[in-house]
């Protein structure tokens, strides 16, 4: 056997250097991304306008069945079974997914590369996939993979079978303690981003997600933008939902002058503002109008009458919607903590998390989807990108978006493998060996005999690995059977716990109301008591004048008898004027209906007139009319007669020529006559000569 020949030490650690590179998932030249660059490479080149060139004609035919494979082989769509759409938005869709392996249910984002690279100045995938990715906070969803074809991207997400806090928002009327809880997550949730160097930007209940325990967690991060070293971002577009904008990011759209992390408080108070009062502050009809109110927030912030809100809160509010240059958590996330809104007997910013909700989402199963509203479903295949004439690299945007952190290839786990499979390799080299000593060494019989000795023992050791294997697959399917009823046993566990949780949740409850009921009823008894003592007061003050009283009650009925006397005589006056008012009322009866039969002429009659001077205007029309057609006629016919007498004229000076004409003919006719006799005399004269 060839001995291997030494590697000199320098190349050896340049190859362990770039070996290095391969294997690090989080470096620019890791294994996935160098077969995202294979696949994105032949993508690009496999058109026919771009593969005319030879050297990509060559490259495509060398390499486009292994991009195949390379995309067949790793995670695709066909890896998981879709349920139900969840979500939609401007450049994509969220899909309820099922993994077909592990029977996990997933979120999965899809959006459209054709999208992404269109509308690049306000799609920040990468931003999303890496805070997702990196975040490992439980106040952030999770990504699980990330990969792509040749239209999408597909982002593998948590589940949040709880929806969203505007679902939340539309069943329940929340009170403030529910608001002070969920805003207590929010300001972590933000605090996360923040430490990672990114701004949201598109803080609002929408994207407030909460996880199959109550707990909120943040999603949708294509709007995040890293801060630079001052903590400033500069972006050429007011990013996010015109409600929740703050006037910086209007104000510094396109311009040098850049805003930090304040923008997402801002949004944080639109939010608190919006889930006691039920509205956002700034809402108008047009999208002018909300920026104007945004930009006038000093003058435009009001605080409803009816509103149901602490003095604590309010202030909170309008630390939040205040100038950034003031605005609360502009230099410190404690500047926020700290304020004396978040005071209170049940939660801490360190025990939020480990709390019981407000609300724990009711589910029946891992997909369970009652907490999503319906999303109407759209027949799209998609937009490819257009037909290249030229090389233009559409894929190559997305080289890197794989991201898989179960299985990272040549991560290092394959050693045993690699040790098998060397130790396959011996064997067949040994198998080698002995075929070719076999040829070559027929009349060696020592020899056929050890090698045929190895050959068995080669057989028995194969044997003996079969037997291990089938053994070790038992056991695997054993482990799996039991690490399947194990992970059935803590679903149901877990079922338990969260209806405990939700049961105990609902019995604190009732208990903070049976609370508040026996102190509204105690305030009543007191007050039942002041009153019965009053009572007992003004009693006794009453049996003490009741002498008084007994006098005053004769004097009063003797005014009584008086008064009915009076009353009877009142009583004849008033039925005399009843039957004068009734024969008044016959009168006027019949005077109305006098009037009704005048107003009914007096409208025909009104009619009539306005007939008559409809008729009236018509006929001055035609008058009119006619005196103009008269006026052009008798214009007419003095031009005729003007025409007339010069025709006549001409026809007087046409006669005396022609009786000129006739006269000179006639001289003519004379002339030729003798003309004639003279040309007759002359030839008779000829002749005779």
């Amino acid at each position: 056997m060839a001995t291997k020949k030494p590697i000199d030490e320098a190349r050896r650690a340049r190859l362990m250097s770039l070996e290095q590179k391969i294997r690090d998932p989080t470096s620019l030249g890791n294994i996935d991304c160098l077969l995202d660059t294979l696949t994105a490479l032949v993508a690009d080149c496999d058109y026919e306008n771009v593969n005319r060139v030879k050297n990509i004609e060559t490259f495509i035919k060398r390499y486009k069945n292994l991009a195949r494979d390379i995309t067949n082989l790793r995670m695709n769509p066909n890896d998981f079974t879709f349920i139900k759409l969840i979500g939609r938005g401007s450049f994509g869709k969220v899909l309820l997914v099922r993994q077909k392996s592990t029977k996990q249910v997933y979120a999965m984002k899809r959006l459209s590369k054709y999208e992404m690279i269109t509308r690049a100045d306000t799609a920040f995938f990468w931003e999303e996939r890496y805070i997702m990715a990196n975040a490992n906070s439980d106040w952030i969803v999770k990504l699980h993979f990330a990969f792509q074809d040749a239209k999408y991207l597909y982002m593998v997400m948590d589940f949040m079978p709880g929806g969203d806090i505007v679902g939340l928002m539309n069943v329940y009327d929340i009170p403030e303690k529910w608001a002070l809880f969920y805003t207590m997550e929010v300001v972590l949730a933000l605090d996360t981003i923040h430490q990672m160097g990114f701004i949201h930007r598109d803080v609002k209940p929408d994207n407030m997600l909460l996880d199959k325990y109550g707990h909120l967690k943040l999603a949708d991060f294509g709007t995040c933008m890293r801060m630079d070293s001052n903590g400033l971002v500069r972006s050429l577009n007011a990013v996010g939902t015109p409600d929740y904008i703050s006037p910086e990011v209007l104000q510094f759209q396109g311009a040098k002058d850049g805003y930090g992390r304040e923008c997402d408080w801002w949004s944080l108070g639109i939010f608190l503002y919006e889930i006691l009062v039920g509205d956002t502050p700034f809402f108008s009809d047009s999208l002018v109008g909300t920026y104007s109110k945004i930009m006038d927030h000093k003058n435009c912030l009001h605080f409803p009458d009816n509103a149901q809100m602490s003095e604590n809160a309010k202030s909170l509010i309008k630390g939040f919607l205040t100038d950034r240059t003031v605005r609360l958590g502009r230099h410190s996330v404690d500047e926020i903590k700290s304020h004396p809104f978040f005071v209170n007997d049940t939660w801490t910013f360190e025990n939020v998390r480990d709390s019981v909700p407000p609300v724990v989402p009711e589910l029946s199963s891992d997909d369970d989807t009652r907490n999503f509203g319906e999303v109407e479903r759209k027949n799209s295949n998609g937009t490819n990108f257009p037909m290249p004439t030229t090389f233009v690299g559409d894929n190559l945007p997305f080289i890197g978006f794989t991201y898989s952190p179960d299985y990272q290839l040549l991560s290092g786990d394959g050693t045993a493998n690699a040790d098998g499979e060397s130790t396959i390799e011996d064997t067949t080299d040994n198998k080698e060996a002995v075929a070719k000593a076999h040829r070559h060494r027929l009349s060696n019989n020592a020899e056929l005999m050890r090698l045929e000795n190895m050959l068995q023992r080669e057989k028995q050791a194969v044997e003996t690995l079969e037997k291990q294997e089938r053994t070790l697959r038992q056991q695997i399917e054993l482990i799996t059977k039991r690490e399947s009823d194990i992970q059935a046993l803590a679903n149901e566990y877990e079922r338990d716990l969260t209806m405990l949780k939700h049961s105990y949740r609902e019995v604190q409850r009732r208990a903070d109301g049976e609370q508040e009921n026996r102190k509204k009823l105690e305030c009543v008894l007191v007050e039942t008591t002041q009153r019965l003592q009053e009572e007992r007061n003004l009693r006794t003050r009453e049996m003490n004048n009741l002498q008084q009283y007994t006098d005053r009650i004769s004097a009063l009925e003797k005014q009584l008898a008086d008064v009915q006397e009076k009353y009877k005589a009142e009583v004849e006056t008033g039925q005399k004027c009843k039957k004068q008012i009734a024969e008044l009322r016959l009168l006027s009866s019949n005077a109305e209906q006098k009037t009704l039969d005048l107003q009914s002429m007096l409208i025909g009659l009104q009619t009539m007139r306005d007939m008559l001077q409809q008729e009236m205007a018509e006929l001055q029309g035609q008058l009119t009319q006619e005196r103009n057609t008269r006026i052009k006629r008798m214009e007419m016919q003095k031009e005729l007669e003007v025409k007339m007498q010069s025709m006549c004229a001409d026809m007087e000076s046409i006669s005396a020529r022609e009786q000129q004409v006739f006269a000179d003919n006639r001289a003519l006719v004379d002339r030729i006559s003798e003309l004639e006799k003279e040309y007759a005399s002359i030839e008779c004269e000829l002749k005779a000569m």
